[in-house]
């Protein structure tokens, strides 16, 4: 999947389900008075968050997290 791809998913709002290196993730977000929240789970177990911020800045963090993992 293409940091575009990625990007996009995050920016729309909707969950992402996708594969990486043999396990299975899912990236979903809500939104708060605050700002946006978004989760990272692999295979049920919560391995990633962000503190409250705009979706955007959502996204560039986590396109940050998805190229070191």
């Amino acid at each position: 999947m293409s940091r575009n791809e990625l990007k996009n998913a995050v920016l729309s709002g909707g969950e992402l389900k996708f594969s990486r290196g043999g396990r299975d993730y899912l990236l979903y977000g809500w939104e708060q008075c605050d700002g946006c929240i978004l989760s990272l789970e692999c295979e049920g177990e919560l391995i990633w968050q962000t503190a409250p911020m705009p979706r955007e800045a959502c996204a560039e963090e986590f396109l940050g997290y998805y190229s070191e993992m």
